[in-house]
């Protein structure tokens, strides 16, 4: 029984396995692009509710009567990015900054300003995530 060159020609028993090393990749680098996209917004959303929260803690001290330094809001935010649910890597930052000319008279004004570069879902491939940037005003009596 031997196979003449009329049934290779015909022959499509391998055809599926072709198509798919073809398509792989592509379809295999759109979802590592998904992973990625979602892991920024993870992050950004995560920026958000640090300053927030933040916020929040400079508030309260104030109400209380702790006249808290920039410093001490800093490294409150940025443990509070590290610990859960946050999570955040080495790649964060927190700055705040005094306001000279507040918007309401009589208060303190204070901007904080977070960034973050998230983590690159494939490390092997040198690609760079850009850097995130959330800022809020802190207005506190």
């Amino acid at each position: 029984m031997s196979i003449s060159s009329k049934d290779l020609v015909q022959d499509e028993s391998g055809s599926t396995i072709v198509e798919f090393a073809i398509l792989a990749p592509a379809i295999i680098g759109l979802l590592f692009g998904v992973f990625q996209v979602g892991l920024g917004m993870q992050a950004q959303n995560a920026l958000r509710s640090i300053a927030q929260e933040t916020s929040r803690y400079a508030v309260v001290e104030y109400q209380k009567g702790n006249e808290i330094t920039d410093t001490t809001i800093e490294t409150w935010a940025e443990d509070a990015a590290e610990a859960a649910p946050y999570l955040l890597n080495d790649t964060f930052d927190a700055t705040v900054v005094s306001v000279t000319t507040p918007r309401v008279a009589g208060t303190f004004e204070k901007t904080i300003t977070l960034t973050y570069t998230p983590p690159a879902v494939v490390p092997l491939v040198d690609w760079v995530s850009p850097t995130l940037t959330f800022s809020r005003p802190i207005i506190v009596l």
